[in-house]
């Protein structure tokens, strides 16, 4: 679906400065994904799932949300779940279907968009 080398890639050439602010500290070149699962997730759900996947996010903490992609198929699509601990346990059961903030890809999205090379679907 997505390879990891190059979106850690892509991710560490957005930097921390593509964050958010409440995950900001958090974020480092060891673990590029954090903060950036609503882009990802983004990215994912507008140029690589396949037809019929829906977004779906979750609370992980107080302030804190993690969004991920279901396909059709009910598989979780989640290349960001890497910025969690091997002990701390995803609980995709928890997230709910939710639209993203808009129907277009956000600035972030397309950026990472650019720098995988990708281009959108017909």
């Amino acid at each position: 679906m997505i390879d990891k080398d190059k979106l850690h890639k892509a991710l560490r050439q957005m930097g921390k400065k593509h964050v958010k602010p409440q995950y900001r500290d958090q974020w480092t070149p060891e673990r590029p994904t954090t903060g950036y699962c609503y882009p990802v997730a983004e990215v994912v759900y507008h140029y690589l799932a396949p037809k019929g996947s829906k977004p779906y996010v979750m609370e992980t903490g107080p302030n804190e949300k993690h969004w991920f992609i279901k396909g059709p198929d009910g598989n979780i699509i989640d290349p960001t779940a890497d910025q969690f601990d091997e002990d701390e346990r995803v609980d995709y059961e928890a997230g709910k279907p939710q639209n993203f903030r808009t129907s277009q890809i956000s600035k972030r999205g397309k950026t990472l968009a650019e720098l995988l090379g990708l281009t959108e679907r017909d």
